[in-house]
């Protein structure tokens, strides 16, 4: 599986649309450790459009942001790359955690957030925590 992360210094970037730099994660193996990474950028405030490019240029199946726009959420799923939504913390651990089935994955068609730090409530746990026994909306 390849995932990517919107980036930021090591983080999940706050917001899909004014990330310029995207970790790109390719599972290989079965085990999480297995695993290589690469930083893929794109201009500033790139389109949603754009960026669905060179996700899909890079085989990306799956991106994980803080926030996203319902409108990049749309071109996203069009181009079959799913996005998810509403986490913030390590980049590496939520790429980790999604490829072993601890992060929540949903394809949009529910219409609400996929993550836990938006106002939709939590990921199994308190409204605005993800669940991971550490601080509120941390992985």
């Amino acid at each position: 599986m390849k995932v990517a992360v919107a980036y930021n210094n090591g983080e999940i970037a706050e917001n899909f649309g004014s990330c310029s730099v995207f970790a790109s994660y390719d599972y290989t193996g079965e085990y999480v450790n297995e695993r290589e990474k690469a930083l893929l950028e794109c201009e500033p405030m790139a389109q949603p459009h754009q960026v669905a490019e060179l996700l899909t240029e890079n085989k990306v199946e799956a991106i994980i942001c803080g926030n996203i726009s319902s409108d990049a959420k749309n071109i996203l799923l069009s181009r079959g790359v799913i996005p998810i939504s509403g986490f913030c913390g390590d980049a590496d651990t939520a790429a980790d955690m999604l490829v072993t089935g601890q992060l929540p994955m949903d394809d949009g068609a529910s219409g609400g957030c996929s993550g836990c730090c938006g106002s939709c409530g939590g990921c199994g746990g308190e409204e605005g925590s993800c669940g991971s026994g550490g601080d509120a909306c941390s992985l």
